[in-house]
């Protein structure tokens, strides 16, 4: 994908259609208003939307002389058709109506100014129409759109109620022979849709579309965090209707894990009776109260106070106030559904639609309070000048190299993938899931998570699998063969369609006692796969299979949301899973050799075994400076631990890839690790000082060398080599000679 200087974008002339457009009138007009002062800062806009943002529009551009020379703003609603709006309802025939007059009069405009770009922005909905697709021979941006976002119905049914059911069934009905009809013709029409979440983004994909990502959210005045957070407060703020999610919210107030925790309720609408009427059945009059509607500023005092804001949304869009929420620092709770997962960054706290979901909420809150938030200017309108001008570079010239007499070349389609791991939980891997996230912002390529039916059915270039043992486990007998059979399928499906297969190769080896069928299947893999990734430039390659290296992304982004503790000083540590082969035996030895005064050694994760773990306690003996928390940490005690020492200690025996320490580096901490050549890359990539080896067997001299260069240490190491924006380009480079390669040339 080519790469776009905003900075030096050539300025243009754009016009765009927005129904609500005005400053301070409500989310939806000023949405509109910020993308077009955005976009005027660096292009000329025409805006075309309704008479009733006149005098709110006027003010602003006599406040502003130098705005105002490079917006106009053109009003417009059907004459006759106007008199008639009355009633909420009634926006479902007129918009239909106002969009083909806005039409008519893109037209016009257009005849006399000559648009470079035409952008719909505010209403976008992916089953209603937009009237600029009426300019033929103007490439069009469409969006930010929402309106695909879609409901498991029968799981959230109880939460929904009867009506909320029905009405959910006939929005499904409804809508779909709409977006037929309006949205998906739109979508092939435009040059980009901006999705506003990832719902919306992987029905226009599938399509055909080129598409980014990014929620129409524009905050400002968004007030820090209270220095005095409510006790055990989780916060609802929305319309009480049954799809926002409050009746499930109240249902997570009963679990045992949220003894003691109150709710409390913004908002008004029809179903506040039948939610006091659960309260009174659950006996829970004394733990929820209901506030109603307050102002803006009195509803963001109360979220800076909140302990977590709970908002368990079923389609919502967008959903600003999750993006308010976080932006204070305030934790969210949501469900992986619309818009709420992405404003909430990156303080988001996901709660399972699988097995109890009232439990799996009550789960989130209670961590989302351990980890408590970091306030973010992630959605301020700051953003949006960049934003839209790469957007607008885009679509003018999608492959950066124009044809002899002027015009854009043929975009190629975003590149499907089919990826060996399921849509990213809680609990999942953070390589994963920031690798998921990275890959989903870019528009040249479609992830496909995995499933058994769209591994088989699906439409998809090729596959990237991660761990291919993962396929074949299973904890039951009944489990591993039907896996078996189903991965043998998938196989087949690959052989009879020449599928290709990029593998990570995350392991060097694999997994020790594994069945003959199992290995047998892993070949069948690796017969397919015609590219590895490797995650360092030291891995081996493999017999006939070409490589190269993308480097493990970073934890910086990961941990941010954690709070971290001040280093104590001459404390070191060891964090992680303990194992015979990573030493710790070793480190013990050489730290209660090590006498100096004023140091101390903590080791933190959970032993494999019980022997092992005694004999660890054996060698540490009666040294009080040594001490062992023989636990699984969560991600919060991990950054936590981490960051309370000097130097994170790693005496691995067999060392080639490892994530503890490049969260430590993440974290701001040194490492001291066996002398290989994986290593000593990494101490030329990150800096000598953050990265201390030794060689031969861990010695009291190895550590303190370490740490003292590691005490006096100050700022960061260099990660910029494993942002994950990068990483994503260079894996979307990889699939796409790969897939070319495969369609020019076959198996």
């Amino acid at each position: 994908m080519t790469e776009f200087d905003t900075a030096d974008a050539a300025p243009r002339r754009v016009l765009m259609s927005a129904y609500a457009c005005g400053p301070d009138m409500g989310p939806e007009a000023s949405a509109g208003w910020a993308f077009a002062v955005a976009a005027a800062q660096r292009h000329t806009v025409h805006v075309i939307t309704r008479p009733r943002f006149t005098d709110a529009i006027r003010a602003a551009l006599d406040a502003d002389p130098a705005l105002s020379a490079r917006l106009r703003v053109h009003f417009y609603d059907p004459p006759r058709a106007v008199a008639w709006k009355r009633r909420a309802w009634d926006l479902y025939w007129f918009y239909p109506l106002w969009q083909r007059g806005a039409g008519r009069l893109a037209r016009e405009l257009h005849g006399a100014e000559h648009f470079d770009v035409a952008h719909h922005i505010t209403f976008a909905n992916d089953w209603m129409p937009a009237g600029i697709t009426s300019l033929r021979e103007v490439p069009i941006v469409w969006g930010p759109v929402g309106g695909s976002s879609t409901l498991p119905i029968r799981r959230l049914a109880r939460w929904l109620g009867v009506r909320g059911t029905v009405t959910e069934l006939a929005r499904a009905v409804i809508t779909r022979p709409l977006r037929a009809l309006g949205g998906d013709p739109t979508a092939r029409r435009a040059r980009l849709v901006v999705a506003q979440n990832p719902q919306v983004e992987a029905h226009f994909r599938a399509l055909g579309a080129t598409t980014v990502v990014e929620p129409n959210a524009s905050l400002s005045d968004v007030p820090a965090r209270s220095a005095h957070i409510d006790d055990r407060v989780a916060m609802f703020a929305g319309r009480l209707v049954a799809w926002k999610g409050a009746a499930l919210a109240i249902d997570a107030l009963v679990r045992p894990e949220l003894d003691g925790w109150r709710l409390h309720i913004f908002g008004s609408g029809h179903q506040q009776r039948r939610l006091e009427r659960m309260i009174a059945r659950r006996g829970l009059s004394e733990r929820v109260r209901f506030f109603g509607e307050v102002p803006r500023d009195i509803l963001l005092d109360h979220m800076s106070r909140a302990t977590v804001f709970l908002f368990p949304s079923m389609h919502d869009q967008a959903g600003w106030v999750a993006a308010e929420a976080s932006s204070i620092g305030c934790p969210v709770v949501c469900l992986p559904l619309g818009g709420p997962p992405l404003l909430a960054e990156p303080n988001a706290h996901i709660a399972s639609l699988e097995g109890d979901i009232p439990r799996n909420v009550a789960r989130a809150v209670v961590r989302a309070a351990a980890a408590g938030g970091v306030p973010t200017q992630r959605w301020t309108p700051d953003r949006l000048p960049a934003e839209v001008t790469r957007w607008y570079a885009m679509v003018a010239d999608p492959t950066g190299n124009p044809r002899p007499d002027g015009r854009p070349r043929r975009r190629e389609r975003p590149i499907i993938v089919l990826e060996s791991f399921g849509t990213p939980k809680e609990t999942t891997n953070p390589y994963i899931t920031q690798l998921h996230r990275s890959l989903a912002r870019r528009p040249d390529v479609t992830v496909r998570t995995f499933n058994f039916r769209s591994a088989i059915l699906g439409r998809y270039d090729l596959a990237h699998v991660h761990w291919p043992e993962l396929l074949v486990g299973g904890h039951r007998p009944i489990g591993r063969a039907t896996r078996r059979a189903l991965t043998a399928a998938v196989i087949l499906r690959w052989n009879l369609t020449r599928t290709p297969i990029v593998r990570t190769l995350h392991n060097l080896e694999r997994p020790s006692e594994m069945a003959a069928i199992d290995g047998w299947l892993l070949d069948r893999v690796d017969a397919r796969t015609v590219l590895d990734l490797h995650l360092n430039d030291q891995t081996p390659p493999r017999d006939g299979i070409e490589s190269s290296t993308i480097l493990h992304g970073h934890y910086r982004d990961w941990f941010a949301r954690f709070p971290q503790s001040e280093a104590i000083p001459g404390r070191v540590a060891y964090v992680g899973l303990i194992r015979r082969y990573k030493g710790v035996e070793d480190l013990v030895d050489a730290f209660t050799a090590w006498r100096r005064p004023g140091v101390s050694l903590h080791i933190a994760g959970h032993p494999s075994s019980a022997d092992l773990l005694d004999a660890i306690t054996t060698r540490a003996g009666e040294d009080e400076r040594v001490t062992i928390d023989p636990r699984f940490l969560s991600e919060v005690e991990l950054a936590q631990t981490i960051t309370s020492s000097q130097l994170i200690v790693l005496p691995y025996r067999h060392m080639h890839n490892s994530g503890t320490a490049l969260a430590a580096l993440s974290l701001g901490r040194a490492v001291l690790v066996p002398d290989n050549e994986v290593n000593r890359a990494l101490a030329d990539e990150v800096g000598a000082e953050w990265v201390h080896t030794y060689t031969g067997a861990l010695g009291a001299e190895d550590i303190e060398s370490a740490w003292e260069v590691a005490a006096r240490t100050t700022g960061v190491p260099d990660l910029s080599g494993r942002e994950w924006d990068l990483g994503a380009a260079q894996h979307v480079d990889s699939f796409r000679t790969v897939a070319n390669r495969t369609r020019h040339h076959g198996d």
